[in-house]
């Protein structure tokens, strides 16, 4: 077991508190463009990735209709170029992130088994994150369960990598002096 965060000097303390606040804003914005995208809603989810049906365009829909629909936006399906684009960066992007506050993770004084269950929830969410739009796209519109429940492993492993250096850099000090 480290000997903590609480130890490290304050600039140290300081720096990965920003990092770890930034970081905090970027899954927060991710999140909302996911909700924009697709409300969260596994239908929306699935109309996102595999686009409109033909049969869901009505010519003779009322003129109120045509503008409702023109709002939300017609939805194309992800070509293979798409989804390897988004594959490609988010391959590279998510890995190098989830490292940097794995290190900072294992810095801590929380017990091994409940960082090695962290880094191995992060780990199924990745996974599970980058193959869903395959798999929702090209397989079975049933996938949609596989995305959600990699968001539901992001956000837990994600608080967890904010939460616990947080707590063991300012307040685990307090425990171990009193």
């Amino acid at each position: 077991m480290s000997r903590g965060m609480w130890s490290l000097p304050i600039s140290n303390k300081m720096f990965f508190t920003f990092f770890l606040s930034i970081i905090t804003v970027a899954v927060g914005v991710g999140f909302w463009v996911a909700y924009d995208k697709t409300g969260f809603s596994p239908k929306k989810t699935v109309r996102y990735y595999c686009g409109d049906k033909e049969e869901e365009f009505n010519p003779d829909q009322t003129q109120e209709e045509y503008a409702e629909s023109l709002k939300e936006g017609i939805y194309f399906p992800k070509s293979y170029r798409e989804l390897l684009g988004v594959t490609h960066a988010h391959l590279f992007s998510i890995p190098i992130v989830v490292f940097i506050l794995s290190r900072m993770l294992a810095l801590t004084q929380l017990r091994d088994w409940l960082k090695i269950t962290v880094y191995s929830g992060s780990l199924a969410g990745i996974v599970m994150n980058l193959s869903a739009p395959w798999l929702i796209r090209y397989t079975s519109h049933h996938f949609v369960i596989l995305l959600t429940v990699s968001n539901i492993l992001f956000i837990l492993t994600f608080g967890a990598y904010i939460f616990f250096p947080l707590y063991d850099m300012w307040f685990q000090g307090e425990r171990a002096k009193g």
